[in-house]
């Protein structure tokens, strides 16, 4: 079973466009953050978390270190587990901070599946998101012949012989 957070980006006129740039994020082990952590880093584009890697890295091995014996080894694998298994999270979080939106939880067999199931139910919610259509042409008429101060209630007043 595969799971997905899905996050939307901020609104634009354009549904396409707008379906383009939804992201999938899986929960759950990042196998890539565990193996090439650097790697994986640059490209998802985590640029700050990046940076908070490498101090916590190089604070590990420097305290382990000073400790001596297997403790920068241990160190080392244990924050790469910690790291792999919330590395989705941190993801999910800068993505958030550039502006993107939780839009829901998608379960299904595959990552497929998943896409279908959120697109059948997200199309329909942004259609009836959008903003109304103008108001037609019968109200600015409308305020024409009948200024605010002759009207009471819905009834204009009636019209004197001249």
């Amino acid at each position: 079973m595969a799971v997905f957070t899905v996050l939307e980006p901020p609104p634009s006129p354009d549904v396409s466009a707008d379906a383009e740039r939804v992201l999938f994020v899986r929960e759950g082990f990042a196998w890539g953050a565990l193996l090439v952590p650097p790697l994986w880093l640059v490209w998802h584009r985590l640029w700050l978390v990046g940076l908070g890697w490498a101090v916590v890295v190089v604070a590990l091995q420097l305290g382990a270190g000073s400790l001596g014996g297997p403790m920068p080894l241990i160190a080392a694998v244990a924050f790469a587990l910690v790291f792999a298994f919330e590395a989705n999270a941190l993801r999910r979080w800068t993505l958030e901070r550039r502006g993107y939106r939780f839009a829901r939880v998608v379960a299904g067999s595959s990552r497929d599946e998943c896409e279908r199931r959120f697109f059948a139910t997200w199309l329909i919610g942004r259609r009836l998101a959008a903003p109304p259509p103008p108001a037609g042409p019968w109200t600015d008429a409308t305020a024409e012949r009948f200024p605010a101060a002759s009207i009471i209630g819905l009834f204009p007043s009636p019209e004197r012989p001249r």
